[in-house]
């Protein structure tokens, strides 16, 4: 999650329980650019709370006859693999086991996965997927969630890309904004009308509680925005739902100031008190926002005061939480980060604090081969390497790919010299886990004596540390 540059999210704003007016004083048909969108309720008694029971999964790949499918439970936007099955004449079975209710992801890949309600109040879960890609193939054989959820999938990211893209060539066109805004509103009218459509097409399911939740009645309305959030479902952290409002809450109202976050931070975590596992979710997710927005200052409130501090009350918060908040203390200016010893490209082991001893400073830059931002900088890495290096500096490359061959390719046409590992599983690699690393490059500067001293955002900030501090 990140506050400082978030997807752009639907937006919807309260009006009375009547339909949005068909046509205008006039008489003419309103434009969808003007239409407000109204919520609707797809909350009841059938879809309300958290369930949990027997399902048994299973489908068809027209894609795979034979091979191995995997399926990862998810918590926000982190999966877990937890079972995998054999795909045999283009059919699987994961069986019939125990699930609680929420977006999973099944696939063949870590690359190649496609979110899937399972809802115990459906025994048989069984879907369908058309193409070698999973999100862009699905469908239900046997599951009215699914059905629902297959509707909705595909149209949702479409409408989503388009107001991003408006809003995004607005701000490049002031003259043009107002026509690139409506652009934008006319799309989120599309998308709301898609999730009415959606709601009352099937009433009672997980799906429809979702594009409920998806919602923001009351977006210009701090006190007011949480209405349509029932905290004490367990069954939201099992979806991406509460980490995109908590984003767009925190974009919408902190107005960017320090007072503002620790606001909305408060007003977060009283609403998320109703239910202690939603409470830690919520603050786990805000923690990892602000880390990876570089708001260490408003990390260390939220451990201080709602981690080890007294502001959650008596609520349980587990081992998960504090572990989180260990890593992102570790990983702050003055701090020792993990160890880690991996293959080298040229052969032997690297050890990460016996190369530090030996140099002032070391860099640790994340990479990968095929990340264009990474490709930008690498030049200036060479460059500064080659500056600094018999001067008491060296680099070692992290890359988080996942086919050595690309690797090592890249090496060599970038002129990277250095040391150069690589955790071979992108970003589920235990290095890249240890440091955080959820998107690339990415910089930690240490001294001899293993401590970080800068956290910069470009190998710039590094030269001229370096031309400060190292003659």
């Amino acid at each position: 999650m990140n506050f400082t540059i978030a997807a752009i999210m639907t937006t919807f704003t309260m009006m009375s329980c009547e339909n949005a007016p068909a046509k205008n004083e006039s008489g003419t048909e309103t434009p969808d650019s003007l239409k407000v969108p109204v919520f609707v309720n797809g909350v009841n008694d059938a879809n309300r709370g958290s369930k949990t029971g027997s399902v048994e999964v299973k489908g068809q790949m027209a894609a795979f006859k034979q091979g191995k499918v995997y399926l990862w439970e998810s918590t926000g936007r982190l999966t877990n693999k937890i079972d995998s099955a054999t795909i045999a004449n283009n059919a699987f079975s994961f069986g019939s086991k125990q699930y609680e209710s929420g977006i999973y992801m099944i696939g063949t890949a870590d690359n190649n996965l496609c979110p899937i309600i399972i809802n115990p109040s459906e025994p048989v879960c069984e879907v369908g997927f058309k193409a070698g890609n999973m999100e862009a193939g699905l469908y239900s054989i046997q599951s009215k969630e699914n059905e629902a959820w297959a509707k909705y999938l595909t149209k949702e990211t479409a409408l989503l890309k388009a107001i991003k893209d408006a809003r995004v060539a607005g701000a490049k066109s002031p003259s043009l904004k107002i026509q690139y805004d409506q652009q934008a509103a006319a799309k989120e009218y599309e998308l709301w009308q898609l999730q009415k459509q959606l709601i009352e097409e099937y009433p009672g399911t997980f799906a429809a509680k979702i594009l409920t939740w998806k919602q923001e009645p009351n977006k210009s309305d701090i006190r007011q925005y949480w209405s349509n959030i029932d905290f004490s479902d367990e069954s939201i952290i099992r979806t991406k739902v509460l980490t995109d409002r908590i984003e767009n809450f925190m974009r919408g109202f902190s107005k960017g100031e320090e007072s503002g976050f620790i606001n909305c931070i408060a007003t977060v975590a009283e609403n998320a008190k109703a239910n202690d596992k939603v409470l830690e979710f919520s603050l786990n997710q805000m923690l990892t926002g602000f880390y990876e927005s570089n708001m260490e200052n408003i990390c260390a409130y939220i451990i201080d005061n709602y981690v080890n501090g007294d502001a959650c009350g008596d609520a349980d918060l587990s081992n998960v939480i504090k572990s989180t908040a260990e890593s992102i203390q570790n990983l702050s200016i003055g701090k020792t980060p993990p160890n880690f010893v991996l293959d080298e490209y040229k052969g032997g082991k690297y050890d990460l604090y016996a190369n530090v001893a030996k140099n002032k400073y070391t860099l640790i830059m994340f990479w990968s081969s095929w990340c264009e931002h990474c490709k930008g900088e690498a030049p200036e890495v060479k460059k500064c390497y080659e500056d600094w290096h018999g001067k008491g500096f060296d680099i070692v490359g992290v890359s988080i790919d996942r086919n050595k061959l690309p690797w090592q390719e890249a090496i060599k046409t970038r002129g990277f010299f250095f040391p150069n590992v690589c955790g071979m599983k992108e970003y589920q690699s235990p290095v890249a886990k240890d440091y955080r690393v959820t998107r690339t490059p990415a910089f930690f500067l240490l001294d001899s004596e293993k401590h970080i001293v800068l956290k910069p955002k470009g190998i710039k900030e590094v030269q001229a540390f370096l031309a400060k501090n190292l003659k």
